[in-house]
């Protein structure tokens, strides 16, 4: 976990489930959040993009008159997404998920423990 990012139980956590190209910025993470969440980005919702791979997320917030964007990338491993029935785009995230998701490891019976190694795809460079 970052020491400049903290996670907070009075804000709403949203997950968005498709893919994202982690060259997207401000304002095309943006545009996703109002066409395809449908929420307003400016009331302070917390909003996690993650790659094909789930080797890397973004974290997009707008407070006091602009946007910040927390980008983390996994050495090893990957995020490990909740468990989620519903086929909605948009996933509304508790407090511990997302600690959870963010620490890269996964929760198993007797504690936390390390994510498995990440591959990369055939011919990519590691």
């Amino acid at each position: 976990m970052s020491k400049l990012f903290s996670v907070q139980e009075t804000v709403n956590y949203y997950l968005y489930r498709k893919p994202v190209k982690m060259s997207k910025s401000f304002d095309s993470l943006a545009a996703l959040v109002r066409t395809e969440l449908d929420r307003d980005i400016v009331n302070g919702d917390v909003f996690i993009f993650l790659n094909r791979n789930r080797t890397m997320i973004k974290v997009l917030v707008y407070e006091k008159k602009g946007f910040s964007i927390f980008y983390r990338r996994l050495d090893e491993g990957s995020f490990v997404l909740p468990a989620i029935t519903s086929d909605q785009v948009g996933y509304k995230m508790s407090t511990e998920q997302i600690m959870s998701m963010l620490s890269g490891m996964i929760l198993e019976a007797g504690g936390y423990i390390k994510s498995g190694k990440y591959e990369p795809l055939l011919g990519a460079q590691a």
